[in-house]
């Protein structure tokens, strides 16, 4: 018996997807504006990170997922070392509110 191909016989009647776009994060800019001593929201505001159709009405919240990420993991900087944010309050503060997330969650 030979062999039966079932379904399409090719893949040139698929549509192609491109992928999708994502807007490159200014990390220096936001280090800089961070240092200098700006809030979250002049920081959005200056780099078009507003998330004005948010359902919850969080209107930074991907502004703060990356400000998390650049004070725990680390962002590189110009010369492509990778450095960490440093935070603005003491390290016994940022210690205390991690505890109580954790205690809520």
């Amino acid at each position: 018996m030979g062999h039966v191909q079932v379904g399409r016989s090719s893949k040139s009647h698929r549509k192609t997807v491109s992928k999708r776009q994502y807007q490159k994060f200014p990390y220096q800019k936001v280090a800089q504006m961070w240092g200098a001593g700006k809030s979250i929201a002049q920081i959005g505001h200056a780099i078009n990170r507003v998330d004005k159709g948010s359902p919850t009405g969080d209107l930074y919240h991907s502004l703060r997922n990356f400000l998390y990420r650049m004070h725990s993991r680390g962002y590189k900087n110009k010369s492509g070392r990778l450095v960490r944010l440093p935070y603005r309050i003491s390290a016994r503060t940022v210690r205390a509110a991690r505890k109580a997330g954790l205690r809520a969650w």
